[in-house]
């Protein structure tokens, strides 16, 4: 007895999952501060890092802490002096964005995928 139905939607399904995560890993790129950017962001360092050592490295950068997101890795910050998401980058944090019109968790995660994946690719 086989199930060639299943094979069909198995891949179907994993094409459509494959195909969303590299538009999102395109959109999260694009949506990316350059280096210059100031005023209100999201700062997001990498999962598991140390409370201490993020509210340190957004000090350093020379940003404002506002609020710590319910992901104690996404924090948002704010600075007038230009070059701040450069900064925050120099410091540790993998992805700075404009408030987004999607959930931080997303954002999170896909800023850590495309961190990895940019590693890989320098």
């Amino acid at each position: 007895m086989t199930f060639p139905g299943h094979k069909f939607a198995l891949a179907l399904f994993s094409g459509v999952i494959v195909v969303w995560l590299i538009a999102m890993a395109a959109i999260m790129r694009a949506g990316a501060l350059p280096a210059e950017a100031s005023g209100t962001m999201l700062a997001i360092f990498n999962p598991g890092t140390p409370q201490d050592h993020i509210f340190a490295s957004l000090v350093n950068a020379g940003a404002k802490p506002i609020r710590e997101t319910s992901f104690g890795f996404i924090w948002v910050v704010s600075g007038d002096e230009p070059g701040l998401s450069g900064r925050l980058r120099a410091q540790g944090s993998i992805g700075n964005y404009r408030n987004l019109p999607l959930s931080p968790t997303i954002a999170g995660c896909f800023a850590l995928a495309d961190a990895k994946v940019a590693e890989v690719f320098q």
